[in-house]
C-alpha cells in the first residue's frame, strides 16, 4: 500500500505509513524501542536523535519508508526500512518493533508485511537478537533465512598505557578511511570513499572515537551514546590484520570510554571473538541477521 494511505484496522490498532520524521514521532520510536530491547543481547542506549540519524539515509536525506501502529494515540509498534546508500546492495530493515504488552497479536507480522509490501529492494535486518522471545521466529515463519550470526560482548571502561591516535588528529582522513575500506572490507571504489561521510551522519559518530593505527593503515570505530538513563560506547569495526594491532585498538577503545565516563563497552562482531575475549570483554548474546530470499 502507497505511503499516505488510508489506516487500517488491526484489532484495536491502525497502522499507517509515514513519509517524514519530525521530532515528536522520533521521540515516540525512541521510547518504544528502548522498552521492546530492555535486557536483551541488543539492549542499549536510544534516544530520538539515534532514531532519526539510522532511519535516514546518510547520503541523500531520504526519508525511510516506516509504518507505525496506533492505540488510539499511542504508538504500538512500528517497522521501518533505511532506504539503500549509492553502492549498497539491500536497504536495511529496522524492527519490527512491538510494545511487550501486546506481543503475539500479530501485530509484528502486519508491521512486516506491511513494509515490505511497500519497498522496492533486497532487504536486510539489523541485528535480531536470538535471545529475544518470538523475534527470530517471526522471520523465518515469514520466509526469511538467516544470513550472519553477530557475538555481542560487553566491557569495563578502563585505563591504558597506550596512546590512542584518533582521527582528530589524522590529516586527509576520508582517504584514510576510504583505503581502510577496499583493503579491509573489498568495498568497491566509490562505496569505499562515502565510508567517513556515511559515519558522520550517525549521531554517535565522534572524531576522537575513531581510533586509527597509521603505520598498518589500520583502524577501530567506536561509537558513543548517551541517553536519560544510560550510556555505551559501541565498537562497531575493528579493521586490521594483525593480533596486535586488533587487540591494542580494543584496549585503547576502552580507555577512551573510561575518558569519555559511559557506563559500560559494547562490541559487536561477525567474526571469532578471541581479541575481544583478551581484552577482558565477555559474551552477553548472539544476534542474527536476516535477508528475504527472492526479494526484488
Amino acid at each position: 500500500m502507497a505511503r499516505g494511505s488510508i489506516p487500517l484496522p488491526i484489532g484495536v490498532f491502525t497502522i499507517s505509513m509515514k513519509g517524514d520524521l519530525p521530532a515528536s514521532l522520533c521521540e515516540e520510536l525512541a521510547d518504544l524501542a528502548q522498552r521492546c530491547i530492555a535486557g536483551y543481547s541488543d539492549d542499549r542506549p536510544v534516544s530520538a536523535r539515534l532514531v532519526r540519524s539510522r532511519l535516514t539515509n546518510a547520503l541523500t536525506g531520504a526519508p525511510p519508508v516506516l509504518a507505525v501502529a496506533r492505540d488510539g494515540r499511542k504508538v504500538t509498534g512500528w517497522c521501518a526500512v533505511r532506504r539503500p546508500e549509492p553502492g549498497e546492495a539491500r536497504a536495511r530493515l529496522w524492527g519490527p518493533l512491538v510494545e511487550p504488552s501486546v506481543r503475539r497479536s500479530g501485530l509484528g507480522t502486519q508491521l512486516l508485511q506491511k513494509v515490505v509490501q511497500a519497498v522496492e529492494w533486497p532487504l536486510v535486518t539489523t541485528d535480531v537478537p536470538v535471545d529475544r522471545e518470538g523475534a527470530a521466529g517471526l522471520f523465518t515463519r515469514s520466509g526469511w533465512q538467516v544470513l550472519d550470526t553477530i557475538t555481542v560482548l560487553h566491557g569495563a571502561p578502563a585505563a591504558s598505557t597506550s596512546e590512542a591516535v584518533t582521527a582528530a588528529v589524522v590529516p586527509e582522513l576520508e582517504t584514510y578511511v576510504a583505503t581502510a575500506a577496499r583493503r579491509f572490507t573489498n568495498a568497491e571504489t566509490s562505496y569505499a570513499g562515502s565510508t567517513l561521510p556515511r559515519w558522520r551522519e550517525d549521531a554517535r559518530f565522534h572524531p576522537e572515537t575513531l581510533l586509527l593505527d597509521p603505520p598498518t593503515g589500520s583502524l577501530l570505530l567506536a561509537l558513543a551514546q548517551r541517553n536519560d538513563t544510560d550510556s555505551e560506547l559501541l565498537l562497531a569495526e575493528v579493521w586490521a590484520d594483525e593480533t596486535d594491532v586488533r587487540r591494542r585498538l580494543i584496549t585503547q577503545a576502552h580507555a577512551v570510554a573510561a575518558d569519555r565516563k559511559v557506563a559500560i563497552v559494547r562490541a559487536v562482531t561477525r567474526q571469532d571473538p578471541a581479541d575481544f575475549l583478551a581484552c577482558g570483554m565477555r559474551v552477553t548474546g548472539r544476534c542474527h541477521t536476516f535477508i528475504l530470499p527472492g526479494s526484488r
